[in-house]
C-alpha cells in the first residue's frame, strides 16, 4: 500500500482548512520542487496553541500532512512548535512514500515559521536550536536580534 490509512483519511477528510480572522501567528513553507505550499494561521492563548487552521496546495499528503499538524500542535507551547520535526508528522500519517517526504517538511517548516510569528507578536524570546545559551529576542516591530549568553562550565 502506497499511503497508510491514516494519509488517506487526512487527505479526503481534512481537519481545520481554511482561513483565521484576527491570527496570532501565520507563516508559510512552499517546496519549490513541485510549488507544494502550507499556511498556518494560530490563536494562541497562554502560550500554547489554542487553534490552528491552514490552507495547503499541492498533492494529497500535503494537504494530509498540513490537517494532522494541526491536530499534533493544538494544546502545545508556542516554544516546542517553533522546534516542530517533519519526523514528528510523518510519524503521526503512518508514514509517506520517498517521493513524498516533502510533505511532512513543507508542514513543519510552516508550523515552525507561524509559531515564530506568534512568539515574534507577543515579544517573547526564543531559544535557536543548536546553540547553547543563545537566544533570539523578538520585539512587536518585527525586529529580531540574537543574544549570546558567555560560556560557562556547564555549557561545555
Amino acid at each position: 500500500m502506497r499511503y497508510s490509512a491514516t494519509l488517506v483519511e487526512h487527505f479526503l477528510n481534512p481537519r481545520n482548512a481554511g482561513l483565521m480572522r484576527d491570527a496570532d501567528g501565520s507563516g508559510s513553507e512552499e517546496f519549490e520542487g513541485c510549488g507544494d505550499l502550507t499556511r498556518f494561521y494560530l490563536r494562541v492563548r497562554d502560550g500554547r496553541l489554542a487553534e490552528a487552521r491552514f490552507q495547503a496546495y499541492g498533492c494529497g499528503p500535503t494537504i494530509a500532512a498540513a490537517s494532522v499538524a494541526t491536530e499534533l500542535a493544538t494544546g502545545r507551547l508556542l516554544e516546542d512548535l517553533s522546534l516542530l520535526k517533519a519526523q514528528d508528522i510523518e510519524d503521526a500519517l503512518e508514514g509517506l512514500p520517498e517521493d513524498r517526504k516533502h510533505a511532512a517538511e513543507v508542514a513543519a517548516g510552516a508550523m515552525r515559521a507561524a509559531a515564530l510569528d506568534a512568539l515574534r507578536r507577543s515579544n517573547v524570546a526564543v531559544r535557536v536550536a543548536g546553540r547553547r545559551g543563545a537566544e533570539v529576542r523578538a520585539d512587536a516591530a518585527g525586529g529580531a536580534s540574537l543574544r549570546e549568553s558567555p560560556p560557562s562550565e556547564t555549557s561545555l
